[in-house]
């Protein structure tokens, strides 16, 4: 239960004000009303968002900066995060190149299963929670990676078992660790959080927190490295818990999952005080219910194929790099324009996003990924190397924006947690499998010609498909200038 939450049953289910009850039922209908209010009133003055709300504040600024650093601080189990220690776990753990992918195939597959559980675990437990939960095991989960090498030795020093084996059984369960409590449920509940405290301006707030997701992850490679330098990678791991612990603390104190559960209006109600154009509030869809409209499968497979390519080309880059003659610097400073243009899109985007249907913006990052896998093509050429940039920058950058403003456009706030729980379970299955189907077209072709061209189906099918992904029918509700409602149904064609 959200902490700005009490247990006070909603006068939705009472009869209307004033429906000619009896005196004695009508004098108990109208106390509680007056209760329910008073109840709103005293979420308002004992928490937090409400005192800041009395002070001019809407705490969603304060979410959304909470929520940022969240996705920041999964950086330890995204794709960037990992490859860093590849060598070092290799190493570590006396296993293969090909065995640690199967084990970061696997690991990811896992937690993929896991995550439309912890979605459904997310709207009825809020996201204060389940960010802490995260936190707290991305934290444990680097400390048994740092401790890896050492449960090696002494799992085979007193067992018979192969080495190889007893490796891969701990990289597994490192990477499930890592790949579920930081790709995955970090990084969903702090979106998920973010999407909730914003409708009028949810893309520009998305656009926004972009900008500083895309900054550090960025740089988390360079911070990384210099710890591992520094110190050792297995003391890095530790010291990367141990600001993970700190950030469990952060959450507690910041995130809440609603301004509803806070006693406040969303977007700090403003919606109510201007006078702005058509405001249309989103009746809420079920989980079931979004899976069976085309929009949200056209999405999510345009989210999918992101995840899926643009991590196999990550972690493969170090051998792009030698099969087209450049050093590892060189291929891997492509990353650098990436996260400028990543930014700028995702920051524009988010402008747009606001006043344009959110399909065209989808239409155009399977255009970017098609660009950018085209340029792997001649990845060691001037002309190949700035066309990857630009398709990947772009792409990149909305697919950081969609993956958090899609479904909460499309679908509303109150299922949300299950929606994006559903979606992420797809898009980690699929940054799962794509480092292992790259890998398998290397081992065919002895290069990655033939596997990017065939990468290049998904996202030019779903280039075609997102001019159809039309969400489903919703209530307009029009304010006139006598503040009288009038609902109406529209189409939707337009989200």
């Amino acid at each position: 239960m959200s902490s700005c939450t009490f247990p006070i049953a909603s006068t939705a289910a009472l009869p209307p004000r004033g429906a000619g009850l009896p005196l004695n039922q009508g004098f108990f209908v109208e106390s509680l009303y007056s209760f329910d209010m008073t109840v709103t009133e005293l979420k308002k003055q004992s928490s937090v968002p409400g005192a800041l709300q009395r002070s001019g504040i809407y705490y969603g600024w304060i979410a959304m900066a909470a929520g940022t650093v969240g996705v920041v601080m999964s950086v330890p189990g995204q794709t960037m995060g990992v490859s860093v220690y590849t060598d070092h776990l290799l190493q570590g753990l006396s296993i293969s190149r090909i065995q640690l992918s199967i084990a970061y195939m696997l690991g990811t597959l896992a937690s993929a299963l896991l995550l439309p559980m912890v979605g459904r675990l997310l709207d009825h437990l809020g996201a204060r929670l389940l960010g802490v939960v995260a936190s707290i095991g991305l934290a444990l989960s680097l400390v048994f990676l740092a401790g890896s090498p050492s449960l090696l030795s002494r799992i085979t020093a007193q067992t018979r078992w192969d080495p190889e084996w007893v490796g891969l059984a701990l990289a597994f369960v490192g990477f499930l660790g890592i790949r579920h409590f930081g790709q995955g449920q970090l990084t969903m509940t702090s979106r998920t959080m973010i999407g909730r405290w914003f409708e009028r301006r949810r893309g520009f707030v998305f656009g926004l927190s972009g900008l500083f997701v895309a900054f550090g992850f960025g740089i988390a490679p360079l911070v990384l490295n210099h710890l591992i330098d520094r110190f050792h990678w297995r003391t890095s791991l530790l010291i990367i818990a141990g600001a993970l612990v700190l950030m469990a603390g952060f959450v507690w104190l910041t995130f809440r999952n609603s301004p509803e559960e806070c006693g406040l209006e969303i977007d700090g109600g403003l919606a109510k005080k201007l006078e702005l154009s058509p405001v249309l509030e989103i009746p809420s869809l079920t989980a079931p219910q979004a899976a069976r409209t085309s929009a949200f499968w056209i999405f999510n497979f345009g989210l999918l194929g992101q995840a899926l390519i643009s991590t196999a080309i990550t972690f493969h880059m170090g051998r792009l790099a030698q099969l087209n003659g450049m050093s590892t610097a060189k291929a891997f400073s492509v990353f650098l324009p990436v996260a400028a243009l990543s930014t700028t899109c995702d920051l524009l985007g988010g402008l747009l996003s606001d006043r344009i249907p959110l399909k065209y913006l989808l239409a155009t990052m399977q255009l970017g990924m098609c660009l950018g896998l085209l340029g792997m093509q001649a990845y060691g050429t001037t002309s190949g190397f700035a066309l990857t940039a630009v398709g990947l920058g772009v792409s990149n950058g909305l697919y950081s924006l969609l993956s958090g403003a899609a479904w909460p456009r499309l679908f509303g706030r109150r299922h949300l947690g299950a929606i994006a729980g559903l979606s992420m379970g797809w898009i980690v299955a699929g940054s799962a499998v794509g480092p292992f189907l790259f890998s398998l077209g290397l081992a065919a072709k002895g290069n990655f010609h033939a596997v990017l061209y065939l990468s290049l189906l998904l996202p030019a099918i779903i280039f075609f498909a997102s001019f159809f992904a039309n969400a489903p029918l919703r209530v307009a509700i029009r304010a006139d200038n006598s503040n009288t409602p009038q609902i109406t149904l529209a189409s939707r064609s337009h989200v």
